[in-house]
């Protein structure tokens, strides 16, 4: 009897030691890579980024997971609310385990999501524009290490695409030479201005007015009386979290001012946004944040990705950000699988990941979905032959691009009410 309990007494002493040890932080024999991705869930963006995340999943599952060790993929819904994304985060972490967490969308909720991101440390290959991200690597490199945006480039590059979107105009005879703006109330806006006026300035381009509206802002047709009472020549619109580019659109079409939607509308890069519409988007000009489109894909995997994702889910991503998600997954795999090939003896320790992830410079970008390269800061690179906001248009149904040459696949077409 004695015998019996001191059996039972080291068992249960066995067994709480282990407990304590994988607590601790010595993790349990893997079975499995858990990848979370976390995002606003009921928006299009965190909906994208979760159906592109689950669809790269089943493609590298059925090619044997990564390493031999199936994903799972856990998700996360930040409801655009930096308390709320910094808790999901934790949960993602901690709770559900997860490698690598993919998405964010929203430049403050990511900055709250970095700091619980660094006291976890865990790999973020992330979505969000501000230069506060980078900048944050940048000046503390051991903390903030773990992040690298992947979907979009840095917002202060969108400065310079909409420099060059006014440039193109004037060169194609439209005298843009004043410029309407309309922002969102947000953080990620002020980069971007503050690096647009100079731009403008060089060209000889007058801000006539600066409004910023916060989210869910409807009252357009007052904005764009506005601006044509001023004689400008184009509303520049640099909105993503109002979430009401349609709404625009549709107001722009109606009352057809003597001048052009031109600049930066999330929004309108959906291929949906179209029909969203009813065809009143017909003429808009629009970057391409994240180098992408459906209807001019930059690379065969890219083609293959938005043919895979209309199959599966029955309509074309509908935002940029599957684009980011979708490669995401796969840069984390090629990452594993450069490190375990290196012979490192954790090739998932977010440590040793980060080295391999900066390997992926402008000498060696990813070629995925679009070519993927990060600068030093952990900043996706930016240029035409790596990741550039398109300047495109819609015409007719379809999304073309107009600006650079290189790439274009269409001719940039003045509405026919304008007179210029």
């Amino acid at each position: 009897m004695r015998y019996a309990k001191a059996v039972l007494t080291a068992v249960i002493l066995l067994a709480t030691i282990t407990s304590l040890c994988v607590q601790s932080g010595q993790k349990a024999e893997r079975e499995k890579v858990v990848v979370g991705v976390i995002g606003p869930m009921s928006l299009p963006e965190g909906m994208a980024e979760e159906k592109a995340v689950k669809l790269a999943a089943e493609g590298i599952n059925a090619q044997g997971g990564i390493l031999g060790y199936p994903i799972e993929v856990v998700v996360g819904d930040t409801k655009l609310d930096s308390n709320t994304a910094s808790t999901e985060f934790r949960r993602l972490a901690t709770i559900e385990n997860a490698d690598v967490i993919i998405g964010g969308f929203s430049s403050g909720v990511m900055l709250t999501m970095m700091e619980t991101m660094a006291e976890t440390k865990t790999l973020f290959l992330a979505d969000a524009s501000s230069p506060a991200h980078a900048k944050k690597v940048a000046e503390n490199y051991e903390r903030y290490k773990y992040w690298f945006r992947v979907t979009q480039n840095n917002g202060s590059t969108f400065a310079l695409d909409l420099a060059d979107m006014v440039k193109f105009l004037k060169v194609s005879g439209y005298d843009a030479s004043k410029v309407y703006i309309i922002r969102d109330e947000h953080v990620w806006t002020d980069p971007v201005v503050e690096a647009l006026k100079p731009l403008l300035e060089a060209e000889g381009v007058e801000i006539v007015k600066d409004v910023r509206v916060p989210r869910g802002y409807s009252e357009y047709e007052q904005l764009i009386q506005d601006a044509e009472s001023m004689d400008a020549d184009l509303i520049m619109p640099i909105l993503a979290i109002a979430g009401t580019g349609d709404i625009l659109a549709k107001q722009w079409a109606t009352l057809k001012p003597n001048l052009l939607l031109a600049g930066h509308d999330l929004a309108a890069i959906d291929a949906e946004f179209y029909n969203k519409t009813n065809g009143m988007a017909n003429y808009e000009i629009f970057i391409a944040d994240g180098g992408a489109l459906v209807t001019a894909p930059p690379t065969e995997k890219c083609k293959e990705f938005v043919e895979a994702y209309k199959k599966k889910y029955g309509h074309y991503p509908e935002s940029h950000q599957a684009y980011g998600a979708y490669d995401a997954v796969y840069l984390y795999k090629m990452a594993v699988e450069m490190a375990a090939k290196a012979g490192e003896k954790d090739p998932f320790d977010p440590d040793v990941l980060v080295k391999y992830l900066e390997k992926f410079d402008a000498s060696n970008p990813a070629e995925l979905t679009r070519p993927i390269a990060f600068y030093k800061n952990h900043d996706l690179m930016w240029g035409d032959k790596y990741v550039r906001n398109w300047i495109s248009q819609w015409q007719d149904g379809k999304q073309y691009i107009i600006y650079p040459d290189s790439v274009a696949n269409g001719e940039f077409k003045l509405p026919p009410w304008i007179e210029k």
